[in-house]
C-alpha cells in the first residue's frame, strides 16, 4: 500500500473492514449490531481504556475542550426517510464528542446545487467537512477546493472510488457494487433468471452501481437483468413504469429496487398486476414497509447500508481528525448487511431504538 503525503488513507485495494468484517464474509445481523454498538459507546475513543498523559480518554478531553464545528453537505433529497437516519446519526455523534453539526442539502437531486452548498461551507472554515460525492463531475471541483484549503475532508454514503482523488481522508459508507453483487446472489439463489432493476433518483451514481453489481452477479449464475429508470419524486408515475415494464415482459421473475422509494413504487406495481408476494422483489435501504414484507414473506430481503451508523461513524472520524490528527487508514464499510426472514424483526427493534421513525406508506403489508 501506499500512503498519501498527508498520512491519508491507503490507495482503496478492496480489503478494508466491512463494519469491522473481513472482505467476502456476509455482513449478518450480530454483526451489524456489533459494530452499532461499538460506534453508540464511542467506538474509537470513549471505549478505550487507554488514556492520555492528562488521564482522559479523547472523548472526555473532547467534552471539556473547546467545541468544534463540522459541515455536513449531502444529496439526501428533503422526501426521502433514508436521510432522516443518516442525519439523527450524525446529531447524536455531534452530541458524544462536542461538534457543532451543521446539515445541509438540496432540496431535489441537484448536483449543482450540492457544489455549491460544499463550496459555501468550505468558505465557513469549518474544522472539519463531511461530503457526498454521487456526481464526481459536478462535485469533485468543490470537494477538491475545500481539502486543498486545508479542511479535512470525510466522503460519506457514496464516492468510495473517488475519495482520494478529491483529497478526502476516508470514506465511510457502503461499497455499492459489493451491496449489488449480495442482491444478485440473494436472487439468483432464490431462483431468479430474469430480472428488473428499478433506478429511483437520476445522476445517482451510487445506484447505477448497484445495479451494475446486481446485472453481474446474477449473469454469472446465468440469469438477465434489465435497468429501469423512474422518478422516485413522483411515486405514482414510478410505479405506472414499473407496472408496464412487467406487463411487457411476463418472463421477470425478479424485481430489485435501488432504494426505499424504488421499493414503494416497486411493491405498488407488483400489487397492481397480481405478482406481490409471488414475483420475487428484494432491496436496499430499510423502511418500516419492507423490514415488514420480508418478515410477512413478501420480499426475499433489504440490503442494510446502516444509515444511523453511517452518518455517526462520518461524524466521529471527522472529530477526531480535527482534534487529534487521525484517521482510519482506508474505507469504513458499514454495509452491506444482508436482511432476511432470519433477522428481519430483530432489525425492525433496533432501528426503533434509534427513535428515528421509519419510513411507512406505499403499499399494504
Amino acid at each position: 500500500m501506499t500512503h498519501t503525503s498527508r498520512g491519508g488513507a491507503p490507495k482503496h485495494d478492496g480489503n478494508s473492514l466491512r463494519g469491522g468484517i473481513l472482505p467476502g464474509r456476509t455482513a449478518g445481523f450480530s454483526r451489524g449490531v456489533a459494530v452499532l454498538a461499538v460506534a453508540a459507546c464511542l467506538a474509537l475513543a470513549a471505549c478505550s481504556s487507554s488514556q492520555g498523559v492528562s488521564g482522559q480518554t479523547p472523548a472526555r478531553s473532547a467534552a471539556s475542550g473547546p467545541r468544534i464545528t463540522v459541515d455536513m453537505v449531502t444529496h439526501g433529497q428533503a422526501f426521502d426517510p433514508f436521510w432522516a437516519l443518516v442525519k439523527k446519526g450524525a446529531q447524536t455523534a455531534a452530541g458524544d464528542f462536542n461538534v457543532n453539526l451543521v446539515y445541509h442539502s438540496p432540496s431535489t437531486t441537484n448536483p449543482q446545487a450540492e457544489a455549491s452548498l460544499i463550496s459555501q461551507a468550505a468558505a465557513r472554515k469549518p474544522k472539519g467537512l463531511v461530503v457526498t460525492i454521487p456526481d464526481a463531475a459536478a462535485l469533485s471541483g468543490a470537494v477538491k477546493q475545500a481539502s486543498s484549503s486545508g479542511i479535512p475532508v470525510i466522503v460519506m454514503n457514496v464516492g468510495v472510488s473517488v475519495y482520494q482523488n478529491v483529497g478526502g481522508l476516508t470514506f465511510v459508507g457502503q461499497d455499492e457494487n459489493a451491496a449489488g453483487q449480495e442482491a444478485g446472489n440473494e436472487m439468483a439463489r432464490a431462483g431468479v433468471t430474469k430480472a428488473l432493476c428499478v433506478i429511483h433518483e437520476a445522476q445517482n451514481t451510487a445506484l447505477v452501481d448497484r445495479c451494475s453489481g446486481f446485472a453481474k452477479a446474477l449473469q454469472a449464475k446465468g440469469g438477465s437483468v434489465t435497468v429501469l429508470h423512474v422518478n422516485g419524486a413522483r411515486l405514482a408515475q414510478a410505479a405506472d413504469a414499473i407496472q408496464a415494464a412487467l406487463k411487457a415482459d411476463p418472463a421477470i421473475n425478479g424485481v430489485l429496487a435501488t432504494g426505499i422509494i424504488g421499493f414503494n413504487a416497486a411493491g405498488g406495481a407488483l400489487q397492481a398486476v397480481g405478482k406481490f408476494g409471488t414475483v420475487k422483489l428484494g432491496t436496499l435501504d430499510v423502511s418500516t414497509q419492507d423490514l415488514n414484507a420480508v418478515i410477512n414473506g413478501k420480499a426475499l430481503f433489504v440490503i442494510d447500508q446502516q444509515p444511523f451508523l453511517e452518518g455517526y461513524m462520518a461524524v466521529q472520524v471527522s472529530a477526531f481528525e480535527a482534534r487529534y490528527g487521525q484517521h482510519p487508514f482506508g474505507p469504513v464499510f458499514t454495509g452491506p448487511s444482508l436482511i432476511t426472514t432470519a433477522n428481519a424483526a430483530q432489525v425492525l427493534q433496533l432501528y426503533k431504538s434509534t427513535g428515528v421513525p421509519l419510513f411507512n406508506g406505499g403499499y399494504p403489508q
